[in-house]
């Protein structure tokens, strides 16, 4: 493997991959998925044959399914002239088409009913994988959320610090909706579908100023203004024993193109996105805990009664402590999932508009996009540019 291979997949495994020059559908994303197209193709063999023949004619009809995909290997192979059993370097149509519309052949052999309506379907249902392999290939999701879960454990580390400084402003804010009679009725009165849009809504507002404020980082994380910034950031990758000397010619690296510079902000936005949830979980939990502490069902019944007792008791659930009973209600649920996703757009709105904050909460996630990029300055001046 070069150089530039090692390189290469060691921006796939951070989640970067459109930091790759070049990069391409037939030589690096359908090549990534091949193991996959290749373990769908083989499952589906084996699931075709259902129970029309038993015994010996199952084997020889599985055997001859095996035959036709053989051959069809071998069949393309040697369209793109290559040897009958070569592994393909780079995917196209035929290596494409071959995964779609082979697996037609044993479910139209060992089928029950209609063989044209089975064989679309296996055609619908291999399209559909093939596209969703795509994106989930293309954009390196799988190795993102490994990445996204590193922070998880990383940030959940620091919960106390988050708390400590971001809590107290979120709490004075939300404390006067949560003894707030009104906020209970409200609760009391939702459908969970008509919540649950409500929550989607508080979401959708929050993702789009997660997604502001990346798109301001993105531009500066990618300038390096010397050899001398960009050397202690490529520490342990595969970079490290090929950056040029301080003396030589500044990073002249070129734009992120758009594709890179999407990769780089989807990667910033599930990043924040993680802390904003962090702060929502812990402000919920807290109104959890504190809503069984201070709320008694006396309360609750005058906070949610309009004319006539509306109070669903036989969905709450009682637990006993220090002799007091405790109710654990939907209600309380609602308000609390309210009041902390609600915190959360909040914290995500100050994290935009506040110097501070934003230096204070964001700064570990942006340095090792930032490590990324200046291992992508090293790959481009002496990977790219060498070959």
């Amino acid at each position: 493997m070069t150089e530039r291979d090692r390189c290469e997949r060691w921006f796939v495994r951070r989640g970067l991959p459109h930091l790759i020059d070049d990069y391409t559908a037939t030589d690096d994303i359908f090549t990534r998925m091949a193991p996959f197209l290749t373990g769908v193709v083989f499952l589906e063999f084996f699931l075709a044959f259902g129970d029309r023949w038993t015994g010996w004619s199952q084997a020889v009809a599985f055997l001859g399914g095996i035959a036709a995909l053989v051959g069809g290997v071998v069949l393309v192979n040697r369209i793109r002239s290559r040897r009958s059993f070569q592994l393909p370097d780079d995917i196209g149509v035929w290596e494409l088409a071959l995964y779609v519309v082979l697996p037609i052949v044993p479910t139209v052999i060992g089928s029950q009913g209609s063989a044209l309506d089975n064989a679309v379907s296996v055609v619908a249902f291999n399209l559909v994988l093939l596209v969703v392999g795509y994106v989930v290939t293309s954009w390196a999701l799988i190795p993102m959320m490994r990445w996204s879960f590193g922070q998880v454990r990383r940030q959940v580390t620091d919960v106390a610090n988050l708390a400590m400084k971001s809590l107290p402003t979120l709490l004075i804010f939300s404390a006067f909706i949560f003894i707030n009679a009104e906020m209970w009725q409200v609760a009391n009165d939702f459908t969970l579908p008509l919540f649950g849009m409500v929550m989607l809504l508080l979401v959708g507002i929050g993702g789009i100023f997660i997604f502001v404020s990346v798109r301001r980082l993105t531009v500066d994380l990618a300038r390096f203004s010397a050899w001398g910034d960009v050397r202690p950031r490529c520490a342990n990758t595969p970079v490290e024993e090929i950056i040029p000397a301080d003396d030589e010619p500044a990073p002249d690296t070129p734009p992120l193109v758009r594709r890179a510079e999407w990769n780089v902000n989807l990667l910033l936005f599930v990043a924040q996105g993680i802390q904003v949830l962090l702060v929502s979980l812990v402000i919920t939990t807290f109104y959890v805990v504190f809503g069984l502490l201070t709320v008694r069902e006396e309360t609750l019944l005058q906070w949610t009664t309009v004319g006539e007792l509306t109070y669903e008791r036989d969905w709450a659930v009682d637990i006993a402590i220090f002799g007091t009973d405790l109710i654990f209600t939907r209600q309380l649920l609602l308000v609390a999932l309210f009041i902390g996703m609600f915190s959360g757009l909040n914290f995500a709105v100050q994290v935009i508009t506040d110097d501070t904050y934003r230096e204070e909460f964001i700064a570990d996630m942006t340095a090792e996009v930032r490590d990324a990029l200046a291992v992508r300055a090293v790959y481009h001046r002496r990977l790219v540019a060498t070959t």
